[in-house]
Order: structure tokens, then sequence, then C-alpha cells
């Protein structure tokens, strides 16, 4: 990722969350890492998002709508919408007067005419851009030698999507706009989303000879994101607390941030590809569970 690129994602990172903040002034939205301390206490009401990697990464979550929250977010801009109009309407009646008054006035310049707010232009972030997790690179809860990593991240319960890799510190910023993954996370529960990986990293940390010029020589069906199943255990957190995501495959996220556009690596039992095509394998599952 170069520094450009870097920069620029960092300047959205900070428009999103001044955004997302003025979206959402009526609701406290936290979400925040738990630190590396010899003992650890969990509040039973929060959930927890636990993710790994053998080396710092960055994940980016963000926290998906019940009907009611939708509900609510979509009433809320309805409100900032009208007030903004209202705003508009005394505007373009001052920008009238005076259109009229120098239409007396020979070569006088005239002002710009105020843009109406309207439901397409009105630049009201959706839900999930107002309630975002961004998880490490820093502030990991383990560590191991080889720069092994471990995160966990206290969150609002509730589901929540993989938007991408942020890239944040890390080579290879990237958004899963075309096939992700979802999950629930539970009020009182350690969700393991198990080893996040950037194949393109992984295939550059080994032997030179087989590194690969670009991500396009990475083997077939590899992305730039991948998940993998992983074991954990902390004597800091209850074993019966742990339980893995169930993912859920989601088809398509707009990529609001520029990124460069991929895909999670297909997972067994939850999703694969045909072309440009997601394939959603738990229905599959469901159907087959329950003929």
């Amino acid at each position: 990722m170069s520094i450009s690129r870097h920069l620029a994602l960092a300047g959205a990172l900070l428009a999103l969350s001044a955004s997302a903040q003025a979206a959402e002034d009526k609701e406290k939205w936290e979400t925040r890492a738990v630190a590396d301390k010899p003992q650890v206490v969990l509040n039973p009401a929060k959930a927890y998002v636990l993710v790994q990697g053998d080396y710092q990464v960055s994940p980016l979550l963000m926290r998906r709508p019940s009907a009611e929250e939708a509900q609510k977010h979509a009433e809320r801009r309805a409100e900032e919408l009208a007030k903004e109009r209202a705003k508009w309407v005394k505007k373009h009646a001052e920008w009238e007067r005076m259109i009229a008054a120098l239409a007396k006035v020979p070569g006088a310049d005239r002002p710009k005419e105020p843009q109406e707010p309207t439901e397409d232009n009105f630049p009201w972030p959706r839900y999930e851009q107002a309630h975002p997790v961004y998880v490490g690179p820093q502030n990991r809860f383990a560590k191991a030698e080889g720069g092994a990593s471990t995160y966990l991240q206290e969150v609002e319960p509730g589901e929540y999507v993989f938007y991408g890799n942020a890239g944040l510190g890390v080579p290879g910023g990237a958004c899963a706009c075309l096939g992700t993954v979802a999950f629930r996370a539970e009020a009182g529960k350690v969700t393991s989303l198990g080893k996040f990986r950037l194949p393109f990293l992984d295939a550059m940390r080994g032997a030179k000879e087989n590194r690969p010029k670009t991500s396009l020589d990475l083997p077939a069906g590899t992305t730039l994101m991948a998940f993998a199943s992983a074991a954990f255990s902390d004597p800091r957190i209850p074993a019966d607390m742990i339980v893995p995501a169930r993912f859920t495959p989601v088809d398509r996220l707009p990529n609001w941030f520029g990124l460069e556009v991929d895909r999670v690596t297909a997972i067994d039992g939850v999703m694969r590809y045909e072309r440009d095509k997601l394939v959603d394998l738990t229905s599959a599952q469901v159907a087959v569970a329950n003929p």
C-alpha cells in the first residue's frame, strides 16, 4: 500500500468517524480493545470478538442494524434531511433576491445557486458506516515470538459484517466488496473469527524464489483476505465463553473508501464462487438438515 493511498485511507476513516458521530449523536457507540493484562474482566452485557493473525492485522468490521435500528436510522435521516431542506429554502430565497438585484448591474458576478438537498444527494452515512469496529494493528490482547497476534475487541451485541482489511500499519488495504461474511456476536460470549490471513503477505514471507510479483500471481481461487479455523485458549478467559463464529455469506458491499476491491477467499461450508457469483453454502446445509 503506497504512502499516498495510506494517507487517503486514513483521511477517509477520519471523515467517516466525524460523519458517524454526527449521524448517531443521540446514541453512544462504544467499542474498545481489551488490553493485555494479567487479569481480564469481561462485561456480561457486552459481546467480544476475537481475531488471531500470524502478524499484526487490521480487519475492519461494521455492525449491521436490526429491523428496529434500521427504522430509527431512517427516521433520523429523514429528520435531518428536512432540517437541511428548510435551511436551503431560506438560502434559495435569498439567492433569488440577490439574482434579481444583480440583474440591474451589468457585468456583475452571479452567485452560485444553492444545491437543493434531496434523497439522492444528502450525505448521510449508512448505519454500518456509523458503527465501525477497527481491530488492530496495535493494542494486542496477546502476542508471541515472530509477530503472532491476538486481538480481543469489546463490542455491542449484534450482527457484524467483515468489511475488509483497513491496512493501517500493515500492507494490503482492501475492501471485501465482492464477497464477504457476516456473523453474530452475542452478549457474554467471545466470538472467535479464527485466524485472519493476508495471502499475498503470506506468500511474500516465503522463499524468495517463490514470491509472487503481484496478487495476480497467487494460486487460483486465492484472494487478498482469508479466514482460517484456529484454536484458542487463554487462562484469562473462561473456555465456555469462547464460541466459533458462524459465518454467513454477504454478496456485495459498497466501496466507501476507494480501496482495492477484492473478496474473502472461499470458506468450506460457508460460500464459494462461480466466476463473479457468490454461492451460499449455508442455505444448502440448512436444506439438507431439514429435508
